[in-house]
C-alpha cells in the first residue's frame, strides 16, 4: 500500500549541499531509491543555461522551470509509489518556495493549483522531511544553481520553513555543517520516522 512507502526528503535553499549528503547517505540507506535531480534532466531538455531562468532577468521562464519540476516529481514519485518503491529524494515543495520566493505570490499559487497537488501535498505530511540550513562555508557557483549570498540563502530558509508551518508537513531542522555529523543525524531521524509508523 502506498501509505506504507518511506519517503524522504532532503530540501532547503540551493548551496547547502543536498546533494552532497544524499550522495553521503546513499551507502546507508540501500532500500531506498534515489530521486533526484529533477531540475537539471529538464534544463537539458529545453537547452537551457542559467541564464536563461535568471529569476530577475526572466521571471516567467523561471515559474515554467519550477511547474515543470513540480509535475515532474510528482509523477515520479506517484510512479514509485504505485510500485511500492521507498525512495529518498533531494527536494520537497522547494519548487513551490522558489516560486513565492523569486517569482512573488502569483506563481506560487499556480503551483498550488496543479492537479494531484493536494494529494502530492497530503503524502508528505506523512513523511520525513529534513530542512537543510545553510552556512557560508559550502556555498559555490556549480554554473547551474543560482548563486546568493549567505544572507539571502537564511532568508530563504525562514521562507521554506513556513511554508512547511503553513502547509502542515512536519519537518526536521539541520544545523550541522560537519558531513559525518549530517548523515549520523539524518539516519537516527530515520530510525525514529520508521519505528513511530510500526511500533518497534
Amino acid at each position: 500500500m502506498e501509505t506504507d512507502i518511506t519517503r524522504v526528503y532532503i530540501c532547503g535553499p540551493h548551496s547547502t549541499g543536498i546533494t552532497t549528503l544524499l550522495n553521503d547517505l546513499r551507502p546507508h540507506v540501500p532500500e531506498l531509491h534515489v530521486l533526484h535531480e529533477v531540475a537539471r534532466g529538464i534544463i537539458k531538455s529545453h537547452g537551457w543555461c542559467r541564464d536563461d531562468f535568471v529569476p530577475d532577468k526572466h521571471p516567467e521562464v523561471f515559474q515554467q522551470f519550477n511547474v515543470e519540476i513540480l509535475e515532474a516529481q510528482i509523477k515520479l514519485e506517484r510512479e514509485y509509489s504505485e510500485q511500492g518503491k521507498h525512495f529518498i529524494c533531494d527536494r520537497a515543495i522547494d519548487p513551490i518556495v522558489y516560486g513565492q520566493y523569486y517569482v512573488g505570490p502569483e506563481a506560487r499559487d499556480v503551483m498550488l493549483g496543479l492537479p494531484g497537488l493536494s494529494g502530492w501535498l497530503e503524502s508528505l505530511r506523512r513523511s520525513l522531511v529534513i530542512l537543510v540550513a545553510p552556512h557560508h562555508e559550502i556555498i559555490k557557483d556549480d554554473s547551474v544553481r543560482l548563486t546568493s549570498s549567505i544572507e539571502e540563502l537564511h532568508d530563504f530558509y525562514n521562507v521554506f520553513a513556513a511554508e512547511l508551518n503553513h502547509q502542515k508537513i512536519p519537518y526536521v531542522a539541520l544545523y550541522d555543517l560537519d558531513r559525518k555529523v549530517r548523515v549520523e543525524r539524518v539516519l537516527n531521524e530515520l530510525k525514529k520516522f520508521q519505528t513511530s509508523r510500526t511500533g518497534f
